[in-house]
């Protein structure tokens, strides 16, 4: 069964989805290779603009299907991170395949798209949840004017640009702020961003020196890990405390036979420490409790009575 209860979820080693999108000269792709142990996807032939000390594995595919064959190589699967640079000239990439693949992709060009999503999202889910990988989609953007606001969109053609902020964790859009770079995690009117896990508003992209390591998006995926840790720690704490007080309730409530046990027990769940629902949660039980019994309180006796010796109302 996939179903579990909140404390069995497990996000110790969560794989991070991110997308890093800007103007060409920003430096997205360096940024990118700063994931824990890249692979890279070089679909733009981007890569020589990466100085050397920077660079890591590279997959300089020209097809599609050359980057699936690559996905089966020993470098790739030793690697933590996958990193596609970009994700628009990848969709550029799957129209062939998409043709090949689909009959009336290669005869109607909303049929193609339409393959090319669902091949696109597989792929994310599949190096994520299957390979174990985080992963890293770098984008182009485009301008457009809306009123009196230049906003800036993805650069990819058809609706992939749409799906893909779906399973991503974050979106980071990187701007010049004066003589700075900047990557923004939360969106506003110019832009589209993504942030979770603590990781929010704007951050300054260092210019790195010779020598100095690249590690921005490792510093930043590990810094959500342990924002997730801490999280899961408290509410752990919280559940055990939950599970205990729901425990001790429902062997109150479950004794309950006569009037004398629902008083003793509506003092007991009044006094109890609660946490997190279990107040509401023993509340609505106790009450289903009286009601199965033929239990009521009587206000002037200032007890509970079974209802046939309530007195009526005058």
């Amino acid at each position: 069964m996939a179903v579990k209860k909140p404390n069995e979820l497990d996000f110790s080693n969560k794989k991070f989805m991110m997308i890093i999108s800007g103007q060409p000269g920003l430096g997205k792709t360096t940024l990118a290779l700063s994931a824990p142990n890249p692979f890279l996807f070089d679909t733009d032939n981007g890569i020589a603009r990466v100085k050397a000390e920077h660079r890591c594995v590279t997959s300089a595919t020209s097809s599609y299907e050359e980057l699936l064959e690559d996905m089966e190589s020993a470098e790739y699967k030793s690697a933590d991170t996958a990193v596609i640079d970009t994700g628009g000239t990848l969709v550029q990439l799957m129209k062939e395949w998409a043709k090949k693949e689909d009959i009336k992709a290669a005869k109607d060009g909303r049929a193609m798209y339409g393959v090319i999503k669902t091949e696109f999202d597989r792929l994310c889910w599949h190096i994520r949840n299957h390979d174990k990988k985080h992963l890293v989609v770098v984008f182009h953007t485009t301008e457009q004017v809306k009123g009196d606001t230049i906003q800036t969109r993805l650069s990819c053609e058809g609706s992939t640009k749409d799906i893909v902020w779906t399973p991503a964790d974050f979106g980071g859009h990187m701007l010049m702020m004066g003589n700075k770079r900047m990557i923004g995690f939360t969106p506003t009117e110019e832009y589209f961003a993504k942030g979770c896990f603590g990781i929010s508003g704007l951050m300054q992209v260092p210019e790195l020196k010779d020598g100095q390591p690249n590690t921005f998006l490792t510093n930043l995926f590990q810094a959500a890990q342990a924002n997730i840790d801490t999280e899961m720690s408290v509410y752990s704490t919280e559940r055990k405390a939950y599970e205990s007080a729901m425990e001790c309730g429902k062997h109150a409530i479950e004794a309950v036979a006569g009037p004398e046990d629902a008083a003793s027990a509506k003092a007991m769940l009044a006094g109890m420490e609660h946490a997190l629902t279990s107040k509401a949660e023993l509340g609505a039980m106790f009450k289903a409790r009286i009601k199965s019994l033929g239990l009521k309180w009587d206000k002037e006796a200032g007890r509970y009575v079974l209802l046939d010796d309530a007195k009526p109302a005058e």
